[in-house]
């Protein structure tokens, strides 16, 4: 019995291992490093970032009925909601892209300019500009808030100011 015993689990033994041999090895697969890209800038850790409080210096004063309520703020990211008669229009953020260079990628091909500075959609209902390291962003909440009122909000920016900022 006890040799029995010993054949059967040599058997399943036998079974296993061969079955794990037999997967084929997965591909390796190589992808060049950040730091290896030619004239790639390198991220910066979000620590060193520029603090939110810095950032929301450079909003626009609110008017025309519209009024501003910062909503986030961190290292990095500044947030806004701009409404109207009570009624959500847009919100409105600033992104410092040190930290994630390849949010810059966008406005490579940018062919549009508001104040000087690349502009670029970010799906339908968003646009963007460029100041230097920084992502100025409207983003339509209600389908009133059109392209050209996107536009509009992010010239009344500090986007020269904020371009400065080191």
């Amino acid at each position: 019995m006890k040799k029995l015993l010993i054949v059967i689990v040599l058997l399943i033994g036998a079974v296993v291992a061969w079955r794990m041999f037999r997967r084929a090895p997965e591909p390796v697969r190589h992808t060049p490093a950040a730091s290896t890209l030619p004239d790639a800038p390198k991220p910066i850790p979000q620590r060193e970032a520029i603090s939110g409080s810095t950032l929301n210096k450079a909003f626009p004063e609110a008017g025309d009925g519209y009024k501003l309520t910062f909503t986030q703020e961190k290292d990095g990211f500044a947030q806004a909601e701009l409404s109207k008669g009570g009624a959500k229009a847009a919100t409105l953020s600033i992104s410092d892209t040190a930290a994630n260079p390849a949010a810059r990628d966008k406005f490579k091909t940018a062919s549009r300019r508001i104040e000087g500075y690349p502009a670029a959609a970010v799906g339908s209902m968003g646009t963007a500009v460029l100041a230097e390291r920084y992502q100025v962003q409207a983003r339509s909440l209600a389908p009133a808030f059109t392209e050209a009122d996107r536009e509009a909000w992010l010239a009344k920016f500090k986007l020269a100011e904020l371009a400065a900022i080191k």
